[in-house]
């Protein structure tokens, strides 16, 4: 199984989301990544998103 470095990953999820929005299917034949692996790396963007809009101020910095 291959590794891919978090900057890779962060860089490849970037294009997934607003507002560039570029195709799991699309990403995946670029990024030579599988569809499913690019789908668990936005999934996991995501709800890192949403449980970062809930913290408190002082929890953020």
């Amino acid at each position: 199984m291959a590794r891919h470095a978090q900057a890779f990953k962060d860089r490849v999820v970037a294009r997934l989301l607003a507002p560039e929005v570029l195709p799991v299917s699309e990403a995946a034949r670029q990024y030579g990544v599988s569809v499913a692996t690019l789908e668990r790396w936005r999934s996991a963007a995501l709800g890192e998103a949403a449980s970062a809009s809930t913290w408190s101020a002082a929890a953020r910095l």
